[in-house]
């Protein structure tokens, strides 16, 4: 897992590839945005909001903003837990 972009001003949690697209090229519609850090589902972005997991090791910061995609039905078990 590369190392994890914490000068990023966006977290964006999306587990769908076409929504992502879809969100990103909102998001850049006006001008590139930069910054983003995206996480695949809940537990991937607890994982990275409380440094554990793959995350042990990264600084102390967190994005300035968190967007999250949210299903009609949870994907995991860990995300029925949010």
């Amino acid at each position: 897992m590369a190392d994890r972009d914490y000068s990023s001003t966006l977290l964006l949690v999306e587990d769908d590839q076409n929504d992502l697209e879809s969100t990103l090229a909102l998001l850049s519609e006006e001008k590139p945005i930069e910054g983003v850090f995206i996480a695949r589902g809940g537990e991937e972005t607890l994982d990275d909001l409380i440094r554990r997991a793959a995350y042990r090791s990264q600084a102390a910061e967190n994005p300035k903003a968190r967007l999250l995609g949210l299903n009609d039905q949870p994907s995991s078990a860990a995300e029925r837990e949010l």
